[in-house]
């Protein structure tokens, strides 16, 4: 979090796109469905390194996994 953080983008399966990098000795995946919400990450992106928050954490909406995700 505060660092510039480059994504390259990895090849997948036409139906997503994936970017890889790396952030203190960590490495970062983002995968994107469909693969044309991939363009969104050429824009400048801001991470947040949720191992750093508090009770802030509590405010990240999150729900139920992606079915992508269980497959």
């Amino acid at each position: 979090a505060g660092r510039p953080t480059p994504l390259w983008h990895v090849n997948a399966p036409a139906d997503r796109a994936v970017f890889a990098g790396e952030a203190r000795g960590l490495w970062l995946w983002a995968i994107v469905w469909p693969e044309q919400s991939g363009l969104l990450m050429y824009d400048e992106l801001v991470l947040t390194d949720l191992r750093d928050a508090g009770a802030e954490v509590d405010l990240v909406p999150c729900g139920a996994l992606s079915p992508r995700l269980l497959a």
